[in-house]
């Protein structure tokens, strides 16, 4: 997996001297490339019937190799109609880590948004913590939308899908790109 982002930011930087200046603006998703291990031609029919479908969205598990998950609860966020790159998440198991570089995704209005954590949270005793984003938020979450840390998704189109390559001994490489849609 390769993890790019599609920023929405403005760079300034000015003709004649002085410092360069970045403005954040929401709207910055992630674009996770894949690879996915051969497969007979028969396991990789489904798949490539999937990726390849014009219109629809390709909802798809973000792996996190040696991250230790642990047991975070059944996180959820804490009043609706946040902004900005922060969030606040509740019923997390006390003490609970969200470490700086993990992914969680929110589901709201039917829609995976995946985020990654800026910085290292710790839930209070309470089961409260708030949680500084890479990016702004693009969306709006109402009170109690699911917070998934144990297993985040990323929704998106399907980019940069190259195609099917069947090998001679009937193996599937099958390579491809998803991007947030918003």
């Amino acid at each position: 997996m390769t993890i790019g982002m599609v920023k929405v930011v403005n760079d300034l930087s000015p003709s004649f001297s002085g410092a360069d200046q970045q403005i954040r603006r929401k709207g910055s998703r992630y674009a996770l490339g894949f690879t996915m291990p051969s497969m007979d031609y028969v396991a990789a029919m489904p798949w490539t019937t999937d990726l390849a479908a014009e219109g629809d969205t390709v909802v798809m598990e973000v792996h996190q190799p040696g991250l230790n998950i642990g047991n975070p609860g059944a996180p959820l966020v804490r009043g609706g109609g946040q902004a900005g790159s922060s969030i606040i998440v509740d019923g997390l198991t006390a003490g609970y880590v969200v470490r700086k570089g993990q992914f969680l995704s929110i589901i709201s209005s039917a829609q995976w948004y995946l985020y990654r954590a800026a910085a290292t949270a710790t839930a209070d005793g309470a089961g409260l913590v708030t949680v500084t984003l890479q990016t702004m938020l693009r969306r709006p979450p109402n009170d109690n939308d699911p917070v998934h840390l144990a297993t985040p998704f990323i929704e998106g189109f399907v980019r940069d899908y190259s195609d099917p390559e069947v090998q001679v001994d009937h193996e599937v490489v099958l390579s491809f790109t998803i991007r947030e849609r918003r």
